[in-house]
């Protein structure tokens, strides 16, 4: 499936509009808009089952915020600080989260990458 047609099949599945789509190792990341996810995914996770069914992969939705480091806590909930300088930004995570943020050779964080200078104004995400 093209990733037009993945956004449609997930936009009629859950009445909510997608602001950005990115396909990973068996996962497809949704970022909705602001306020939006939990009607996204639905009581008990309905939603995004059913989504889940009809394109066999494992969804994530992921909020979107104006804010740059609400927005990067949104999609990095174990982040512990945040700091944007030079429109880069440092994440702090803890030796224990690090690697579920990362990912099996950086495939997580390379779709985070993606997201955040596709939907803000910041060049990198660095985690520390």
């Amino acid at each position: 499936m093209k990733t037009i047609q993945i956004i449609n099949a997930f936009e009629g599945i859950t009445n909510t509009e997608v602001r950005d789509c990115v396909e990973g190792e068996g996962k497809i990341y949704f970022l909705v808009n602001a306020g939006k996810a939990a009607m996204a995914i639905g009581k008990g996770g309905a939603r995004v089952q059913t989504a889940e069914k009809l394109l066999g992969k494992q969804i994530r939705v992921l909020e979107f915020d104006e804010n740059p480091e609400k927005f990067i806590k949104n999609i990095i909930p174990t982040a512990e600080k945040i700091e944007i300088k030079n429109n880069i930004a440092n994440v702090s995570i803890s030796r224990k989260n690090r690697g579920n943020v990362i990912g099996r050779d950086g495939a997580n964080i390379k779709i985070l990458r993606d997201l955040i200078s596709r939907n803000c104004d910041l060049e990198d995400l660095k985690i520390l």
